[in-house]
């Protein structure tokens, strides 16, 4: 008797192990995919087909390309320029068309203390017909945005360095940041969708 409980018993423990391993070859079991899209942002894909950012996992979409929104292949970039930085160039260019010094001094007074932080994007990515109307935070110590607004692609303008970029948005920043990262979010309300940034202060 003993011997026949012993033989089912262990029976029944190999078909259990088979099923799991026949489960895991077919993918039941199948892990998540943790991935990097052209532009930057990560996400995690599912078996499923279905897709999420992985820092905002409560969003779940198709992963299909026919499904994709546009706002995940939008490419946005986030750029600090010091206000000693900025001062420097401002000299720089008035010295160049031989302005006075009492001009140049009152340039840099205007110059914001914190510095700037520009907002940017391919500007071939800002399509007519196209529009997308996102909300811009920036995030010194704390919770609370020392800065949001929102506004719509549309109304980006080319860099003066290059027309190939686009300023989507420019944030002169009053005071010094507090912190040596500063933190930017681009969220897309339409599209239920947020890209985050760190701007390391130089």
């Amino acid at each position: 008797m003993k011997l026949n409980v012993w033989v089912c018993g262990s029976v029944g423990f190999l078909w259990v192990i088979a099923m799991i391993l026949l489960l895991s070859a077919t993918g039941v079991f199948a892990e998540d995919i943790i991935a990097t899209t052209s532009n930057g942002s990560t996400v995690i894909l599912h078996e499923n087909g279905r897709w999420e950012y992985y820092q905002n996992n409560a969003k779940v979409r198709d992963v299909r390309p026919s499904a994709i929104p546009e706002d995940a292949k939008f490419q946005i970039t986030v750029n600090y320029e010091s206000a000693n930085k900025i001062k420097k160039d401002v000299r720089m260019m008035m010295e160049g068309d031989f302005a006075t010094e009492e001009e140049i001094r009152d340039s840099l007074r205007k110059v914001p203390k914190g510095g700037m932080v520009y907002f940017q994007v391919p500007t071939n990515q800002i399509k007519p017909g196209f529009t997308r109307e996102l909300t811009y935070y920036i995030y010194d110590k704390g919770k609370k945005p020392i800065f949001s607004q929102t506004a719509r692609d549309s109304e980006a303008k080319p860099t003066a360095e290059s027309s190939k970029v686009s300023n989507l948005m420019v944030v002169p920043l009053f005071a010094k940041p507090k912190s040596k990262v500063l933190k930017a979010k681009v969220v897309s309300e339409s599209a239920k969708q947020s890209l985050e940034f760190d701007i390391p202060i130089k």
